[in-house]
């Protein structure tokens, strides 16, 4: 179902028109002040639809007289906005009718806004908001995909993913503008770490895998049920979004590197001569994106959630037989983490030297302790697995 976003500053909120515009598939966020209104409108811009002005509002401050300042001061911020992106503006008033007011009038017309009194048709004015906002092409686009762009919330994955899922969305609509897709992944990888960090939040992530070095890579094997050291009491996401999910993570990871590694995804990327591989990424991340809107909504109780997994009784020992992944590479130092283990283990920049090993890189190796038996080492390289 359509639904739109619309900004309304007014010093009075009135439940009436705000049940009225809830009625007809509008969320209205309120503010009292200019000062208020325009901040959120500047930071969140591609979120409104349209914008609702009263004729007499707060400039600043509730604690002045509400005049027409803090309605000329919206407009003439608005009038900036509008030359990056145009959406419907509207003065919703109640008292520039009068008599007293004809003189503001003049100052209002400039902006060529409509100017709407209150409370003689007010259900005809929602349907000529509708009307304009419908004519916006981002409007169009968040009404085609509503679930990726409804996570861009601060309740899903935050506003900062926004402009990261109308990217995705332009490339998928307009593939001939597709102009660099070897830069195109990071946001891609961006996107699926907010995911993990909401999924943390909601407890089908444990903290111990979310906060720890290469989080996004233990977390999508986690979700897969493929974490040996818990056990899982039910199934936490549906095995073809976990399989996407790990598709996407490989292939953008690969690709954060100048050549890449194990599949040279930048190159190829830089390479080809078609777009088919970045846009088969799209839309798999868009099937990804819709599937976790309704499934957030359904499963935002931490405390059910947690119930879904358990950490098992294993062995604390470090030495023997391990399979995992290098998770994180400083100073030519590996960091190897396997889902066996409770600790990681450094790896000799000669061993990764030696065995051409990186982030992402996966491993069978067996492990020996350190003289004094304070520290594990890894004694052997038995199998590249990637």
């Amino acid at each position: 179902m359509k639904r739109y976003k619309v900004l309304w500053i007014d010093d009075i909120f009135n439940k009436d028109f705000d049940r009225l515009a809830y009625q007809n598939r509008i969320d209205l966020i309120h503010y009292k002040t200019s000062k208020e209104g325009m901040h959120n409108l500047i930071t969140n811009l591609q979120s409104y639809d349209a914008v609702i002005l009263d004729g007499l509002a707060f400039n600043e401050s509730e604690n002045e007289e509400h005049s027409i300042d803090g309605l000329i001061n919206s407009l003439t911020e608005i009038k900036s906005l509008r030359l990056k992106k145009w959406f419907p503006v509207f003065v919703f008033t109640g008292e520039l009718n009068k008599m007293e007011y004809q003189g503001d009038l003049k100052w209002i017309e400039k902006f060529e806004v409509p100017i709407i009194i209150k409370g003689t048709d007010n259900k005809g004015f929602i349907d000529n908001l509708i009307i304009a906002a419908d004519k916006q092409e981002l409007t169009q686009l968040k009404h085609k995909y509503p679930n990726a762009f409804a996570l861009c919330e601060d309740d899903y994955l935050g506003a900062k993913q926004f402009e990261r899922v109308l990217q995705l969305v332009k490339d998928v609509e307009t593939p001939e503008n597709i102009s660099n897709t070897q830069e195109a992944l990071l946001p891609m990888r961006k996107i699926l770490e907010a995911i993990f960090t909401k999924l943390n939040a909601i407890g089908l992530i444990p903290d111990e895998i979310q906060n720890n070095p290469g989080a996004i890579n233990g977390a999508s094997s986690f979700l897969a049920g493929n974490n040996k050291i818990y056990d899982y009491n039910q199934e936490l996401i549906h095995p073809v979004i976990a399989e996407k999910t790990h598709h996407l993570l490989k292939l953008t990871q690969d690709a954060a590197h100048n050549e890449g590694h194990s599949l040279r995804a930048d190159s190829y990327l830089g390479e080809s001569s078609n777009n088919y591989l970045y846009l088969s990424l799209c839309y798999s991340l868009l099937e990804v994106l819709d599937f976790y809107k309704p499934f957030i909504d359904a499963n935002s109780t931490k405390e059910i959630n947690i119930r879904k997994w358990g950490l098992k009784e294993v062995s604390t020992s470090s030495i023997g037989e391990f399979i995992g992944t290098i998770i994180r590479v400083s100073n030519h130092w590996g960091t190897f983490q396997s889902d066996q283990l409770r600790s990681t283990i450094s790896v000799h920049p000669n061993m990764m030297s030696q065995h051409d090993l990186h982030e992402g890189s996966e491993m069978k190796v067996t492990t020996k302790p350190s003289p004094d038996g304070r520290k594990t080492f890894i004694d052997e390289l038995i199998e590249k697995l990637n």
